[in-house]
């Protein structure tokens, strides 16, 4: 997906795009921080040799600061390009580029994958309203916490049938 038009692209804000452009899953701010700042150092092993040649500012910058990549989500937020999902008991939420279209997704609560829902459990925006019709809904997010099969397998091996090879 592309970056977003409306948003002034800055150095942060790029390289917070990229990681999630290429996340198959959504993330953490602080994965996020982390796969930047692994970019950034990747970039520099390409470079070595050629630093003296590069600007000061980009010879030292070692890594992307958290507080740089909430600032970078919550201007995609604001301008609906990602999507933010807070899992239950969880401190951190989890971000991921927003899709485009009507889609609703069940999300793992130990891998964090998401799979899209067949379907819309409320059927039109139109037919939601308030009992009293005093509210005019313009748009809807659901979201469903769960165990993907994969860990849900995961967790019903138990520790005696993994030592017995059953």
């Amino acid at each position: 997906m592309d970056f977003p038009e409306n948003l002034r692209k800055t150095k942060s804000r790029m390289q917070v795009w990229e990681v999630l452009s290429e996340a198959k899953t959504p993330l953490t701010a602080r994965k996020i921080a982390q796969l930047a700042s692994k970019k950034i150092g990747a970039k520099k092993d390409m470079l070595k040799g050629a630093e003296k040649d590069l600007p000061d500012s980009d010879a030292e910058n070692s890594g992307v600061w958290l507080s740089s990549v909430y600032r970078a989500l919550d201007a995609f937020e604001k301008a609906h390009a990602v999507s933010k999902t807070v899992l239950k008991d969880s401190q951190e939420a989890l971000y991921a580029i927003a899709s485009t279209g009507h889609h609703h997704y069940a999300i793992c609560m130990n891998c964090k994958s998401r799979t899209e829902l067949a379907g819309c459990p409320f059927g039109e925006e139109s037919a939601l309203h308030t009992v009293d019709n005093d509210f005019m809904v313009v748009g809807h997010v659901v979201e469903v916490f769960g165990y993907c099969k994969k860990c849900r397998g995961k967790m019903q091996k138990s520790p005696h049938s993994e030592e017995h090879g059953e």
